[in-house]
This record gives structure tokens, sequence and C-alpha cells, in this order.
């Protein structure tokens, strides 16, 4: 399964999470009526027998309370989680780690993230800490890729070794790839929904004691059909908790074990996941204190809280099931570390056992459940489509090799916003073709000329296969920035960009990715819109015409080409258009609209892009930039390796 049948799959869950819903709701209301019609007898308010009950006009008020204080519990939850993974982030009361921490384990945090970010062709998440919380844990959130939170503990900072964190941070990309975070804020919203009325008993309960010394003797019966009542609240808030649990235990144990598995493909390390397990069984485990832990338990690496009925109810699969999954002799190797360290926490220096590496480790002994295994990684002559959403060994280790030629300064200033940013308009000012002093005149930022016409040199210095990724760097340090500052920015890029009237195909790019992660409609979720391509026809037609005169092919050729590649996209009628109805803003709103297409139909749009910008058989770095930016701001992120 790939990435885009991952994201179909998770579209279509939606629609079972709903018949979920519905069916829970279904035998909540049920129950409350019941409970109202018991309370009635019991406090003698109103004698009404069972076979009048269903017939009887407060059946009606029942329902119609019940139904909106669900309604209600979910809107509100739907509105704390407004901003995405940032709104849950601070819901948690966590802390947003800068990017220019200078904390150790923090550091290293980055570095894991930007490594696994640049190697995957996803934006680095923004970064928060439980610092509270002891046990080890993570989560990622978000409404699409481009957009993501990753949430840790302070604990799996504290515990995990590099490795070990690696292998934490790799399974939480995998849920970035299978599309389960926006599944896991919509379920965050349902749940909340179902556990509101043991909520509102919870109310009733504590009322009713505040007011118990002050009421009189002929007040009590009836005082105490508000008691039962919330009781009876209460005992149906805990039904609604059964069919939460049972509802993310449905949704939540295979896509776990997929996400474990596509970890130890990522790293081709299985000793980084499997330790981090190990020290979760072992040590102080998972379990977080927060008062949200029953809401998040479906998001985390690990189980959130204790409860019975684990092998029905459980989010995740037991950790002697996970670590099997890894390979045969893990969970011998987990009790045997757990005889030699007395079952106590695990040292953070100490590195998991020693396993073999490359793909073999994992493919030879992994005994994954049917549905939840992960394909070897396509080698990087596999077509473009189908290394959306992976990522292999060469690609970490391309990843690495950028980062390390990127010089220690310039990584370090670039973590800092003003230095971000001015990163941003040094690439712009290192490859544009008009005059420097026009471009430093369009910033108006005197104090920062001769600043900026030095990173420029620097950045020149670096070679074009560096700038995607000092982009990669860049964005994420400015996305925590109000949004006033972001919109400033974006205006001087544009003001640069269009010094001479005309877009580089970096340029376009830079400033494409730039209002995607810090434009205004950055954060918020996008909706699937569009199901069949004819919808889309004059998008894809401007797509393809403007790839195809980029690709470098001329007159006959060009229409040669833009005809082959995109057969069974484009409806009959549609040709080659002329480059001078190919505008820069037009290619920006075609692909916005294209992001909205249906996750299957966005892998051929893909795959002829691939082949308009490589039918030369080569792999330039300008369009292997080009045809990254597209697919990143399609929402599906393309490693740097596509081709070989």
């Amino acid at each position: 399964m790939d990435f885009f049948q991952h994201q179909e799959r998770a579209r279509r869950k939606t629609g079972l999470l709903v018949l979920y819903f519905i069916l829970a709701v279904i035998a909540i209301v049920v129950c409350v009526n019941l409970a109202v019609l018991l309370t009635l007898f019991w406090g003698d308010f109103q004698s009404v027998s069972p076979s009048q009950w269903f017939s009887h006009p407060f059946i009606h008020w029942i329902t119609g309370l019940t139904l909106a204080v669900m309604v209600f519990g979910c809107l509100l939850k739907l509105w704390q989680l407004r901003k995405g993974g940032q709104g849950l982030a601070e819901m948690l009361g966590a802390r947003h780690i800068t990017m220019d921490s200078t904390a150790t384990r923090e550091k290293q945090l980055i570095n894991v993230v930007e490594e696994m970010s640049i190697a995957s062709g996803i934006p680095a998440p923004q970064l928060y800490v439980l610092d509270k919380e002891t046990a080890i844990n993570a989560f990622v959130a978000g409404f699409r890729p481009s957009e993501t939170v990753l949430v840790v503990t302070q604990g799996t900072l504290n515990e995990l070794n590099r490795d070990e964190l690696q292998g934490v941070i790799a399974h939480e990309f995998s849920h970035i790839f299978n599309a389960d975070m926006r599944l896991n804020l919509r379920l965050l919203a349902v749940l909340a929904g179902i556990l509101a009325l043991g909520k509102v008993g919870e109310y009733l309960i504590r009322g009713q004691r505040r007011s118990s010394f002050s009421r009189s003797s002929s007040n009590r019966k009836g005082g105490g059909g508000l008691v039962f009542a919330g009781l009876a609240l209460m005992v149906i808030g805990y039904v609604g908790l059964f069919f939460g649990r049972l509802i993310k235990a449905a949704i939540s144990r295979q896509r776990e074990l997929l996400a474990d598995a596509s970890a130890v493909q990522f790293t081709r390390n299985p000793a980084g996941l499997g330790g981090a397990l190990i020290k979760i069984r072992n040590g102080n485990g998972s379990h977080l204190a927060t008062p949200h832990a029953e809401d998040m338990s479906h998001m985390c690496f690990g189980e959130t809280l204790h409860f019975r009925l684990r092998n029905l109810l459980g989010t995740h699969p037991p950790l002697d099931e996970r670590l099997s999954a890894i390979g045969s002799d893990w969970v011998a190797r987990a009790r045997s570390r757990a005889r030699d360290t007395g079952s106590g926490p695990a040292s953070p220096a100490t590195s998991g056992p020693a396993a073999p590496q490359g793909a073999a480790a994992f493919a030879g002994g992994s005994t994954v459940p049917e549905g939840a295994k992960s394909p070897e990684a396509p080698t990087p002559s596999s077509a473009p489509s189908q290394r959306v959403g992976t990522v292999s060994e060469p690609d970490m280790g391309y990843a690495r090799s950028l980062l390390e030629a990127i010089p220690e300064d310039l990584r370090r200033q670039i973590r800092s916003h003003q230095s971000a940013e001015s990163v941003l308009y040094a690439l712009i000012l290192s490859t544009s073709t008009s005059d420097t002093e026009s471009l430093l005149d369009a910033l108006n930022v005197s104090d920062q000329r001769q600043a900026l016409v030095t990173l420029s040199e620097t950045i020149r210095a670096l070679g074009s296969r560096l700038r995607l990724p000092l982009i990669d760097l860049a964005l994420p340090v400015l996305k925590p920035l109000p949004a006033d500052n972001r919109a400033r920015i974006l205006s001087h890029l544009t003001a640069l960009i269009e010094v001479d009237n005309r877009y580089t195909f970096f340029e376009w790019a830079l400033v494409g990715l730039a209002h995607q992660q810090l434009g205004e409609q950055s954060g918020k979720n996008r909706r699937t819109r569009f199901r069949r391509y004819g919808a889309l026809a004059a998008e894809l037609q401007l797509l393809f015409s403007v790839l195809t005169w980029a690709s470098g092919a001329e007159n006959e050729e060009a229409r040669t080409l833009f005809q082959r590649s995109t057969h069974g996209l484009l409806p009959a009628g549609r040709t080659l258009l002329p480059l001078t109805h190919c505008g820069s803003h037009k290619l920006g709103h075609a692909v916005d609209r294209l992001a909205d297409l249906s996750p299957l139909l966005k892998g051929p749009v893909i795959d002829a892009a691939a082949d308009l910008v490589l039918a030369d058989g080569k792999v330039q770095v300008q369009e292997a930039e080009l045809l990254r930016t597209i697919a990143a701001l399609l929402e599906c992120p393309l490693p740097p390796l596509f081709a070989s």
C-alpha cells in the first residue's frame, strides 16, 4: 500500500468513524432515556409506565437534549483544535522548543528531526516538549503533512540515546505518511462528544454535594433524584468511554504495527526502535500524568494509561508483540535486560542491543501481522509516485551529507528568526540576475545590506544542491512568528522577485513553499474537493504546459512530449499552451487547486510531471527542485533521491 492508498484509506475511515459515532449515539440515547425513566419512578415525579414512555412527549426533549450535549462536546473540542496540532499542544500545556535551543537533549532532537525531514521531503514539524512527563512517549498532530506538530515527553529526551530517539521519530513520521494525523484529531472531537454526558453527570453530583447541607428535608427526595440522575449520567459516561475505547482500538492497533514496521524500514536499525520499546517495558513506562491521557491514548507512541480488558480495548498492541514484530529474539533480549537491570530504568547512555544492519535485519525475522507489514523501500529508480511518503537508507545518507555540507556557523545562525529570514532573501540574491543594489532597495533594509550580500555570496559558493535544504531549515524557524511578521516576509520575497518582472523556477518554488508554510492558510485543514480530472482540466493543462517548456523541448517535440506524458489525464482537445499563457501566478493558483484533488488521483499527476521534467533522461538540480516543490505543494512529500 503506497502513500496515496494510505491517504484514501484514512479518508474512508473517517466515514467508518462516523458510523461508529452514530451507533454509540444511539446506544447512549437509549441509556439516557432509560435512566430518566428510572429517575422519574424513583423520585415519584411523574408516573409513566415503560409502555407509555416511548410515546410520551418528554422522550423528544430528553433525546434532543442528549444529542445537543454530545454535539456541543464535539464542537467545543473542534474549536479547541481549530489550530490543528498547535492547538492540541497548547491544550496539553506543552512547551515550544525553538530551533535555536542550546539544551543538549533538545539539540539532539532537532538534529534527528531535521535529518528525517530532509530525507522524507516533509517540512520539519514544530517541536514541543511535555516538561512534567517523565515517561517515554511522543505523538504527531496536524491537518496535513506540511503543518505538523511533534510533541515528546521530557522522559523521551532524558532516557533515549540518539538511535532510540531516531526510531521513535521515524515511527511518528510514518503516521504523517499514513494520513493518521487528521483522523486522530477527528477522533478526539468525536470522543469528546461521547464523553460529554459523563462530564454533565459529574457536575450534577458536585452541585448536589455543595447544596446538601442547606437543603430542607422536604427537598431531599427531589435532591436525591438529582443525585441519581447524576450517577446515571456518570455511568452512561463510562458506557461512552467503553464505546470510545472500542472505536479507538478498532482504528489504532494495526496502524501502530505498521508505524513500527515503517520506522525500521526508514532507519534500517531495529536496535533503535527496539531499544526504545525495551526501555518503556523495563523502565518508567509510557503512561502520562496529564488529565488528557485518555484523550491522547490513540495518538501516542505508547499506551498513555493503564486499564483492564487491554486485549479488547487497547489502542496499542502489547509491548512484547511489538518487539516480536521487529524480530523473533527481541522479547528475550527485553527480559534479559530486565534481569540485568533489576527492572529499573535504563541509563540514557545505554545503546540498544546490537542487531544486524541492513534490510535483512528486519525482513528476515519480522513477524508483523498481515496488513501491517511495510514493504521494502523502493529503489531510487522507482517511479516518483511510488517514492512519495517513503524513506530509504540512501535517502537518510543523502540527507546527512546535505546537512554536513552546510557550514556549522550557517546551520547555527539559520535557527534564529532574523537569520532564517535573511537566508530566504539571500537565496534570491544568490540566484537572481538582477542588479544587487536594486534588489536591496526593494527590501528597504539599509542596516542589513552588507550582511545580506555576504550571506548571498556564502550561499552561492555552497552550490545549487543545498538550496532546497536551506529552505527546509529556514521555514520551520519562521512558522511560530505572528501572522503580521509572516505576511511581511512574504511581501518582501514577492518584492525581491518582481524587481525584474519575471520568475525563475527556483524563485517560484521558494515563494510557493513560503506561502504554503507561512501564509494565512497555513495550519488550516484542507478537504478533498475534486474527485475527477475533468474538474481540474484547465489546471492540469497549465501545469503540464509549464513543465513541458521547462524540459527544454521545442515546437513539435514539445507537443509530442505533452501528448505522450498527459495521455489519460486530460480530456480531448486540451493541447500544449503557449509559454506566454503560463504565468507564475496562474501556475501557483493551479497547483493550489490541484492540492485538493482526491489522493488516489495525485499519483498519476506526479508521474506525468516527472515524465515531463525528466524527458531528456537527466536529472538537473533545477528540475529536481521543481518536481519536489510541486509534489510538496500537492501535500505529497517526495524524498530527494527519486530517480537514478
